[in-house]
């Protein structure tokens, strides 16, 4: 059994019996989805903060929200209480959510100098933040309007919950710096990926895909530049563990490369 499959197998029992404790206390999916997007903002106040102990309240907001983020879901579900409002409720709290997080970084390194340089602010590590908050929305918004066309865009390694455990493994280990590369990076690949998937599923004039099912997924080089494989397989969970051994074990510099091109640019 794949590693995220043991996690899924342990977590699933106790994440369905717990959303059915607080459905019987009277609870519902939209109350814990507007509860975690509270916490989530919480914890993007307090990475902008900057202060060392406030990234430790941070992690702890975060892990809040995610456990509301897996519950909401789990109990639309057992409750049988899935709506169309409470899809867009959920999506629109995400959304918000992904601001606060990336918003976070931003204001903490637009207060914060360079490390190399000393001076304030650093402009590189915040226009990092906030690309990557350009690719957490386009990649859901690729998702929402490719289904309103009738073409597929799901899929692909940097969805949300990736990136929130990016951020989370940063703050833990005090590395926000190596999370802040990543994500203002890696998740590029994701939005190339889905909108090659829109390119071969979106219907034509026709009614009919350009591509036969099962030829939507980008092949060979460009499938592993791409990472076109899915949750719950064996090259998943190796760049999984690849990316949390980086947040883990190697810090990224604050360099702030926006001011360094500036200044070579001017020369």
């Amino acid at each position: 059994m794949l590693p995220s499959e043991l996690i899924n197998h342990i977590i699933a029992p106790c994440r369905d019996r717990l959303a059915r404790g607080l459905l019987r206390i009277g609870l519902r999916p939209n109350h814990v989805t507007a509860f975690g997007m509270l916490l989530t903002v919480a914890a993007g106040v307090a990475i902008a903060a900057g202060r060392p102990y406030w990234r430790a309240w941070a992690g702890s907001l975060i892990v809040g929200a995610g456990a509301c983020d897996i519950l909401d879901g789990a109990m639309a579900k057992v409750g049988n209480r899935m709506t169309r409002f409470g899809a867009i409720f959920d999506s629109t709290c995400d959304r918000t959510s992904d601001a606060a997080l990336f918003l976070g970084p931003v204001f903490y390194y637009l207060l914060r100098p360079d490390a190399e340089a000393g001076a304030a602010p650093n402009l590189g590590m915040a226009t990092l933040a906030a690309t990557g908050l350009v690719w957490a929305h386009a990649t859901s918004y690729l998702r929402a309007r490719a289904a309103a066309e009738g073409a597929e865009a799901h899929g692909g390694f940097w969805q949300r919950g990736e990136r929130v455990v990016t951020l989370l493994l940063g703050l833990g280990f005090h590395h926000l710096s190596t999370a802040v590369w990543i994500l203002g990076i890696a998740p590029l690949a994701t939005v190339v990926h889905r909108l090659w998937r829109v390119a071969r599923t979106t219907p034509g004039p026709d009614g009919r895909p350009p591509s036969p099912p099962g030829e939507d997924e980008p092949r060979g080089l460009l499938g592993v530049l791409l990472f076109r494989w899915q949750r719950l397989t064996v090259p998943f969970d190796i760049q999984a563990g690849a990316t949390i051994a980086m947040l883990v074990f190697v810090p990224l510099p604050e360099t702030d490369w926006v001011r360094m091109l500036v200044a070579w640019l001017a020369q």
